[in-house]
């Protein structure tokens, strides 16, 4: 407290007077009468700081000097500064300014009364009577858009409710349906294994028939495949004999370039033959008779069919090296190594297809079904058309298993282990199918929508906003974008944000160039519409999406029977809770 010598003490009994005292009701300046217990004297005429730190002279509230730590004896000047000043702005709605604001010079807008500048120097008129008409009329407006957005939210929690009912009751049957699905796939499976099993017994059992009824199928078709790969050897034979006496006798002073590129290519093909024959060398480790003998009639017709195939390739690179030859020598030369290879070339060119490398009238001779092996006759080779299928199936080594011997007596069309399969593969289908439709109903059940499933109304609902480079889009529970020549992923729906369920998160979006991964912050307010007001990017590829929805729109009336102490009848003085109040 300040104590200063004044002559004229009737002077310093006014001052005090004004300063205490702003109404009729002798609260002092600056006090709220919701505040106005907090500053009424005690029985020996003090004021309690609102801190509890001292005791001062009631005398001393406004006195323009600061008493206490917190300020709170001086709400109605600017000594302290720390503290609040209530403007009452009869007319429109209370309001608080911080105390360092009083007698500054200017008219604070929140003081629409004039109230925050007492001491004369500057004229501040009441225009409460025309800020409270106009707020009053975008309250209105307000509250016409909470009255018709809380409607239609009405309308979402009844659906939402109704749509979470019945997904529990079809979850519900789903899970009871699943548990006989799921014995349906048990029992397949137990008969396609117990199937297996009888194959397999069988086959360990008639292996040694079997066997011997294969070998006197295929005996004649080996020895034919045999044949074909002698004849092929011998023809490899002559055409590596006339390389290598061109080779070896081309007159070398000729310098014939075509003559050269042959015997080059020729050199190229001996070399890659003689890194095949040390690769064989290094993974034989089995002596090589034993092996062959060793092989099945199967094994030893696909052998056959590869080395013919194989030596069938060395011929049309021979081939063709003579006849590029052919094409490009030089024909001023005479050369008698030249057209002694050239001679050898036309002689062999009739029997032979360059383009398929393959001998002319040649077919593929195509391996019967093991189930043919039980008839008497010779089985003869039957033709097949185009090389290029033949090569492909002899290259997947394809060959039908027959399994009609699993049903005695009778001739069926598919096997028993066939047949299981295929009801295996349904049932098991079905099972993945039951599993997957529960999963994405119990998605839904557990999917957080808000307060009574309001927000259920709103899943997978799209909403875009435009601007003049980019659309921007949400669907609420999925995915949001931003749209241009193509689409790029913003994120999508992970989470809430807080308990008021007005935010919703979307993470996880494509990742900016050297940055973060995209994501949105999706706030919302209350509007009679779903839709996205503004768009912004407060920080780099994390995005925020202002939306209006009815989903949001509370019902005010509710509100004000909560709320006694509604902000509209007095401010809440800053920095307490409305329940701290007196």
């Amino acid at each position: 407290m300040r104590i200063t010598c004044i002559p004229i003490v009737i002077t310093l009994a006014l001052g005090l007077v004004h300063a205490n005292v702003a109404t009729d009701n002798k609260l002092p300046r600056g006090v709220a009468p919701s505040r106005a217990k907090l500053y009424t004297p005690d029985t020996k005429g003090q004021f309690a700081c609102l801190d509890g730190s001292k005791t001062i002279p009631f005398m001393a509230v406004n006195d323009d000097y600061c008493d206490c730590p917190d300020g709170s004896d001086e709400p109605g000047t600017a000594a302290c500064g720390t503290g609040y000043f209530y403007c009452s702005n009869i007319g429109h709605t209370p309001a608080y300014i911080k105390t360092s604001r009083l007698n500054d010079g200017v008219c604070d807008p929140e003081c629409c009364d004039g109230s925050d500048e007492f001491d004369g120097q500057t004229h501040c008129p009441s225009v409460c009577e025309q800020v409270g008409a106009a707020s009053r009329k975008e309250r209105e407006k307000l509250e016409k858009i909470y009255k018709e957005g809380n409607r239609i939210r009405k309308e979402y929690v009844v659906y939402g409710q109704s749509s979470k009912t019945k997904l529990k009751e079809q979850l519900d049957k789903l899970q009871a349906a699943s548990v006989s699905v799921k014995e349906a796939a048990a029992n397949a499976k137990a008969t396609l294994d117990a199937a297996n099993a009888k194959l397999k017994e069988y086959l360990e059992s008639t292996k040694l028939e079997r066997e011997a009824a294969r070998e006197r199928q295929l005996a004649p078709l080996i020895e034919q495949q045999t044949q074909r790969a002698e004849h092929a050897n011998k023809i490899k034979s002559l055409f590596r004999t006339t390389l290598d006496d061109l080779k070896e006798n081309h007159n070398k002073n000729f310098h014939d370039m075509a003559v050269k590129s042959t015997i080059s290519g020729y050199d190229e093909y001996l070399e890659e033959l003689k890194k095949q024959d040390e690769d064989e060398k290094n993974s034989e480790t089995d002596n090589k008779e034993e092996k062959e003998k060793a092989q099945s009639a199967l094994e030893r017709m696909h052998a056959a069919q590869d080395a013919t195939y194989d030596t069938k390739k060395d011929i049309g690179l021979m081939f063709g090296l003579i006849k590029e030859m052919k094409e490009k020598y030089n024909t001023e030369y005479n050369d008698e190594a030249v057209l002694k290879a050239i001679k050898v070339l036309d002689e062999f060119a009739p029997t032979w297809e360059d383009s398929s490398n393959d001998f002319v009238g040649e077919e593929f001779i195509e391996i019967p079904d093991e189930d043919a092996s039980d008839k008497k006759e010779e089985v003869k080779p039957e033709d097949k058309g185009a090389l290029g299928e033949v090569y492909n199936r002899l290259q997947k080594g394809s060959s039908k298993i027959g399994l009609g011997f699993l049903f005695k007596g009778s001739k069926v069309s598919k096997s028993e282990v066939e047949i299981a399969q295929e009801a295996y593969n349904k049932a098991s289908e079905e099972e993945r199918k039951s599993l997957e439709e529960i999963q994405k109903l119990e998605k839904k059940v557990n999917t957080d929508y808000g307060p009574d499933e309001v927000f259920a109304k709103l899943v997978d609902r799209c909403i875009e906003f435009k601007e003049i480079e980019y659309t921007y889009t949400v669907c609420l529970f999925g995915e949001a974008k931003q749209k241009s020549h193509s689409d790029t992923s913003l994120g999508t729906f992970s989470s809430w944000e807080g308990d008021n369920y007005d935010t919703q998160l979307y993470t996880g979006g494509a990742r900016c160039w050297n940055g973060p991964e995209r994501s949105v912050k999706v706030m919302m307010t209350c509007g009679t519409e779903n839709k996205i007001v503004a768009v912004s990017e407060p920080s780099k590829c994390e995005y925020l999406y202002k939306m209006e929805t009815p989903a949001v729109c509370r019902d005010l009336s509710e509100d004000a029977k909560n709320d006694s102490n509604s902000n509209l009848r007095e401010a809440v003085y800053p920095g307490k809770k409305k329940h701290d109040e007196l």
